[in-house]
This record gives C-alpha cells, sequence and structure tokens, in this order.
C-alpha cells in the first residue's frame, strides 16, 4: 500500500474512532484500497439540507426551502457497504465536495444463482444482514457526507423477486426502513427500467403501476414507478397517467449520431412538458454521460449543460450517469465532468424549474435567436436547420420569473447573435468556469454577439 492511501486510511479510522464497520482493524487490503487521487477532509461536515423532501409546483422543496437536485448514479452502493466500505466512503466524499446532493442506489439487483453482468456486485434479499444493508448506506450518506438516496427497489426483479407477494414484501421492508429516515430519502423508484427487470410481458405494466401504487400508499415520501422503454409521449403515459406516482423517471433519448451530436441528447429533457396529460413531474434519471451505455459524451460542455437544460425543462432531478455509478470499478474522479458541477449551485436560482419557460422562438422569450448560413444571419433558426452553418446555437432556453429570467444557449458554434426584446440586463457566464465573462445593458431591438468559441452560456439578468 503506497504511504498516500495508508494516510488517508488513517485519516478515515481517526474520523471513525474504529475501521468502517465490516472492515478489519488493521490495513485494508487491495480490495479496500482509495483511489490514488481522492483526497479526504476528516473535518469536512457535510452541508445538511433538513427536513422531508416535498414537491412544490414543480421543484422540490425541504425545510431550507426550493432546490435544482443533482445526483449521481451509485448502483453498487449497498454492495459496498456491506463489502467495500472505504471505497465508498471515498466516493461518497467526492460527490460530497463537487456540488452532489444525491445518489441513485438499488435495492437488489444480479442473479444470485447464475453468472451475468454483476457478478461480484450482487445484492441479494436474502442475505440474512439485508435490512442493515439498505440502512446502512442511507445513514451513511446523509449524516457523515449530506447526501440523500434515491431508492430504485428493483434491478434484475425476475430472480430475486419474481412474484407480486416477494416484490410487496420488499417494499415493506423499505418503508419500514425509511420511517425514521424520511429527510433521508430524496425519492423512491420501484424498478429500474421496469420491462427488463421483472415486469415484462403483456401484463408488465399493470403490475408496475399496481405495485407502485401500493407502495406510494405507504409512505409520504417521493415516488416513481419506473422509467418508460422508451421517452416519447405515448409510452410516458402508459406507465405514468392518471397519477399513479409523484415523480416520472425519464431515462431520455440518448441518440448522438445526428448533425447535433450529443447536444440533441442534452435537449431532450425540455420536450416532456410538450406530453399530453397530466404527468408527474419529471426526473432526468439516466442521461448521458461518460461511459454511459450505448452511447456516450467525450466533451465537457455538454455534461455542463445537461443539468442545466433539465432544470430549465421544469424537471428539478438531474442524474450524472457514468461508467463509474454503475458497477463501482472506476471512480467519480476518473470521470468526465464529475469535477464541474459544484459551481452551477450558486449561478442556478433554487426554484428555476418552476418559472415559466421560454424557447427563444416564443415572443415573450427576453432573446430572439440568429443562426449564421455561409455568411448571412437568419432570424428565429438553429445552426443544426441550416444548410452550411457558421455560428448559432442548438438550442436557447429562458425561464423567467417576474423581471427576472435565466437563460441556458448550447451547442453555440463560433458565436451567437441575439436580438434582445425589450430592454434588459445581461450577464454572459461561462458555466463549466463560473466566469462571468461580458455584461451588455441592450434596449429593445438592440443586436449583440456572445460565445466567443464557448459552446455552452448562461445570460442571467433582468427586465428594465
Amino acid at each position: 500500500m503506497s504511504m498516500t492511501r495508508a494516510a488517508a486510511w488513517l485519516a478515515l479510522v481517526a474520523a471513525c474512532g474504529s475501521s468502517p464497520a465490516g472492515l478489519p482493524d488493521a490495513e485494508p487490503g487491495d480490495g479496500h484500497d482509495a483511489p490514488g487521487d481522492i483526497t479526504r477532509d476528516a473535518d469536512a461536515q457535510p452541508q445538511l439540507r433538513g427536513g422531508p423532501v416535498r414537491l412544490s409546483d414543480h421543484s422540490l422543496e425541504d425545510d431550507h426551502g426550493r432546490f435544482n437536485a443533482l445526483g449521481a448514479t451509485m448502483m453498487w452502493a449497498a454492495w459496498a457497504y456491506r463489502n467495500d466500505r472505504f471505497r465508498l466512503e471515498t466516493q461518497l466524499a467526492y460527490l460530497r465536495d463537487h456540488g452532489f446532493h444525491f445518489i441513485r442506489a438499488l435495492g437488489i439487483v444480479g442473479n444470485p444463482a447464475g453468472p451475468d453482468y454483476w457478478d461480484g456486485r450482487e445484492i441479494e434479499l436474502g442475505w440474512s444482514d439485508y435490512d442493515d444493508v439498505i440502512a446502512g448506506p442511507t445513514d451513511l450518506a446523509y449524516d457523515q457526507y449530506g447526501l440523500r438516496v434515491e431508492w430504485t427497489l428493483i434491478g434484475d426483479g425476475q430472480y430475486q423477486v419474481p412474484t407480486d407477494g416477494q416484490v410487496r414484501d420488499l417494499i415493506d421492508r423499505f418503508i419500514a426502513m425509511s420511517a425514521p429516515r424520511r429527510e433521508k430519502i430524496i425519492h423512491f423508484e420501484l424498478a429500474n427500467e421496469y420491462y427488463q427487470n421483472g415486469f415484462g410481458g403483456d401484463d408488465g405494466i399493470a403490475r408496475l403501476r399496481d405495485l407502485t401504487g401500493y407502495l406510494r400508499d405507504r409512505t409520504d415520501i417521493l415516488v416513481a414507478a419506473s422509467a418508460p422503454y422508451s421517452s416519447d409521449c405515448e409510452t410516458i403515459n402508459e406507465v405514468y397517467s392518471g397519477g399513479v406516482a409523484d415523480l416520472a423517471t425519464i431515462h431520455f433519448d440518448r441518440t448522438n449520431n445526428t448533425n447535433e451530436g450529443n447536444w440533441r441528447p442534452i435537449r431532450q429533457p425540455w420536450e416532456y412538458e410538450a406530453c399530453d396529460g397530466a404527468l408527474p413531474v419529471g426526473s432526468n434519471n439516466e442521461p448521458i454521460g461518460p461511459g454511459s451505455s450505448v452511447t456516450t459524451v467525450t466533451q465537457l460542455p455538454p455534461l455542463v449543460a445537461a443539468p442545466l437544460v433539465t432544470w430549465l425543462s421544469s424537471i428539478p432531478l438531474h442524474v450524472f450517469h457514468s461508467r463509474a455509478g454503475v458497477r463501482g470499478d472506476e471512480g467519480f474522479e476518473t470521470m468526465l465532468g464529475a469535477n464541474a458541477q459544484r459551481h452551477l449551485m450558486a449561478l442556478v436560482p433554487g426554484g428555476v424549474a418552476s418559472w415559466t419557460r421560454r424557447d427563444c422562438r416564443d415572443p415573450d422569450a427576453p432573446f430572439r435567436c440568429y443562426a449564421r448560413d455561409g455568411g448571412a444571419w437568419v432570424a428565429d433558426a438553429m445552426w443544426p436547420e441550416l444548410g452550411n452553418a457558421t455560428g448559432g446555437a442548438t438550442a436557447v432556453y429562458t425561464a423567467v420569473s417576474g423581471n427576472d429570467y435565466f437563460t441556458v444557449a448550447i451547442g453555440v458554434r463560433a458565436e451567437l447573435q441575439l436580438e434582445a426584446r425589450r430592454a434588459l440586463t445581461v450577464q454572459v457566464i461561462d458555466p463549466t468556469t463560473g466566469d462571468t465573462i461580458a455584461t451588455h445593458a441592450p434596449g429593445a431591438g438592440a443586436m449583440f454577439m456572445v460565445g466567443d468559441g464557448r459552446e455552452v452560456l448562461i445570460l442571467r439578468g433582468q427586465y428594465q
């Protein structure tokens, strides 16, 4: 073991008073070594948000007021609590130190009786200490690191809870665990991608909806059912119509092989509110990310833009989904963008998901957008629509509350021309750094340029 890792281990032991439960008092072996470049601050205190999480219009709210929730996939958390506490704590510390609010963890996963992707990372309902395995990370994440948990109860339900009675028994155990811990759980989700985790077949959606109701009837914690197999409106309605859940966990389409590239999946949450029907408030629960399955992101700007677009789309929860979050074989510190989220909380108004949405082609938006086709600027256009695009944006979204507005421009190619629809102040911010790069005070009808090679921009200010 290196001296750096040994020192980190001793700091953890000193902070805890003994070795973490489940690990020996001696130095940990290779299986418990922390990733080499994570630094742990034994004196760091979690920035706790207190009180149960509830909905307030399209926003989340607790005893500290409305907030924009930033989570991280950590499906392996319960496994690590039982088997690799040191690694779990180093990763929780990293997420806390980089601005995250919650983790998304699985309650069960893997086939205990046969080989599968989860070999060596199974989370088994049959463990004699199972109740401790789900209570433990809930307490640890919140009490020590200020992170709430989104518990997705079921992964691989076809192996571990194949009958409705077994699902109800699992739900009952989570209800019992959560009763004294309501403020520590941001929400429940019954199953991950129901159609491949025990709720397939013609009656799968009916069973899912019935069992979601069973869960929701027994807790005040916010409840979601599961991600539909598609993010189109018809499929979402099949799962979520009729008030079956408090939240709708959506896995938005990750297709990125169009001329928009990675900007296409980033803008998908904006379409959710256009769905007909009284759907629950959404959660962007498993978006494209570094190392995500099928498609992935290899540039920083889309990853920084992703939560901004989510929150402006009247969706108050965004989950950073990465390879590190699935099995835990890699650390978050190796994932592109994991260290670039922290300053977003200081930039974005806490209740922005409840502000009024405006696309820049909306006459009530603060700006009119232009894209450049060759050498000519075209009004009300986005560059992917043009044949010879040399400037403009993929999308420009705004949220407005009274005289305040907050705008995000994504996929900016070289520069973006804007026309103020009314007199206003403009602060232009690079969200990848948090730096203000320009200020403007245009009158109605005035044109100005932003961008200077930056692909994602925040513009915020007030109407005059």
